[in-house]
């Protein structure tokens, strides 16, 4: 087959989409196959790209990353790429498919579906009406429409009902190798560059009211008042949620000098933040797969994180799962986690076992099972 995978969503500061969409061209020459690939990039990331792309992979840059230029790249000259290249199949993984379909059959990858569900913790963009019914549109064209979860499948068929469990394949995201158990030692001198403080907690993640920070932080205000030691760290890049965040912090003055906004942190620090860390809390209110926890658990890190959607189909028995918005729940989680070594040495050994199911050959294999029903 020849394939095309429309790459102009890649954000410099990597969300889970990016992870998920970086990890699948990267790892393309995982498996065995003899189909032919074309990803379609921003000029801007032709050089990153082309670093991580396997060398059988076309590298093509047709596009400029302001919102406008991707959407007319998208609607317009993507399906003449398309076309040109005579491709079999068009691989769109980010929610939005083109609507020309050039005569090319179509796969389009959903990760959730919270901007239908709660809309209210979603930015302007992604809870406006246009947007929710061009991933609608979406989801209707494509031959085949993959999901990280079965959460996020069954939460697809319940917006679009229409659409028939066949066309709907669950295809769950890898957990990169790099993130493993490091020697203390080997942490230190990131941490040190990072300014990150020890003992801590931390949480990765977009600062976005879906992640809902304020209820990890008047949890982790609870264990500061009872004499905890470790600081917080929250990790990750700076949303719409940012202002009303700092706000939070700075009314409560015994949380000065405790909490940590690190902001985005390289992919390279990665590893290193995490296996520093005494718990990762993840008490976001819904997720399509959920990239942080996972990934913590890879690295030898007990885990705290609500039971909802995806976090509670990939984590369940492999870390405290607490009801989300209850801060109380999440305190008293974080508590045990952090006192009981007998719990941190259980959550250990399955948090290793469990992130060892998600690795990007499969995902790569499901994919292409996936690309050949499609052409099919």
């Amino acid at each position: 087959m020849r394939v095309g995978l429309d790459l102009t969503a890649l954000l410099p500061q990597r969300s889970g989409v990016d992870t998920y969409v970086r990890g699948l061209v990267e790892h393309l020459d995982s498996v065995p196959h003899d189909h032919r690939f074309t990803v379609w990039v921003n000029r801007e990331d032709l050089d990153a790209v082309r670093a991580f792309a396997p060398s059988p992979v076309r590298v093509v840059p047709l596009c400029l990353r302001p919102r406008l230029a991707r959407l007319a790249f998208q609607q317009g000259l993507l399906p003449a790429a398309a076309a040109a290249g005579r491709l079999d199949v068009v691989h769109s993984p980010a929610f939005i498919a083109p609507l020309l379909r050039a005569g090319r059959r179509h796969v389009l990858t959903v990760h959730d579906m919270t901007f239908f569900s709660m809309p209210e913790v979603h930015g302007r963009l992604h809870r406006s009406a246009a947007f929710r019914k061009a991933v609608i549109g979406s989801i209707r064209r494509a031959d085949r429409v993959t999901v990280p979860s079965r959460a996020t499948a069954d939460a697809v068929r319940s917006v679009v009902p229409e659409v028939g469990p066949e066309r709907v394949a669950v295809v769950a995201p890898g957990i990169d190798s790099r993130f493993r158990p490091l020697d203390p030692a080997a942490a230190a001198p990131v941490l040190a560059r990072l300014g990150i403080p020890r003992p801590y907690v931390l949480h990765v993640g977009t600062v976005e009211p879906r992640k809902d920070l304020p209820t990890l932080v008047a949890a982790y205000r609870v264990l500061v008042e009872e004499g905890a030691p470790e600081h917080l760290v929250l990790a990750g890049r700076l949303g719409w949620g940012e202002a009303e965040l700092r706000a939070r912090l700075a009314e409560a003055q015994e949380l000065q000098g405790r909490v940590h906004v690190a902001g985005w942190v390289a992919d390279d620090d990665l590893p290193a933040l995490y296996a520093g860390a005494r718990a990762v809390a993840y008490p976001s209110r819904g997720e399509g797969f959920g990239f942080p926890p996972l990934e913590a658990m890879a690295c030898g890190v007990p885990v705290v994180a609500t039971g909802v959607d995806a976090l509670a189909e990939n984590l369940e028995g492999a870390a405290e799962l607490v009801p989300p918005c209850s801060p109380e729940a999440l305190a008293a989680a974080l508590r045990r986690v952090l006192h009981d070594e007998r719990l941190r040495a259980e959550l250990r050994a399955r948090g290793f076992e469990r992130a060892g199911h998600f690795r990007w050959e499969e995902t790569v294999r499901r994919m292409l099972g996936v690309y050949e029903a499609a052409a099919r």
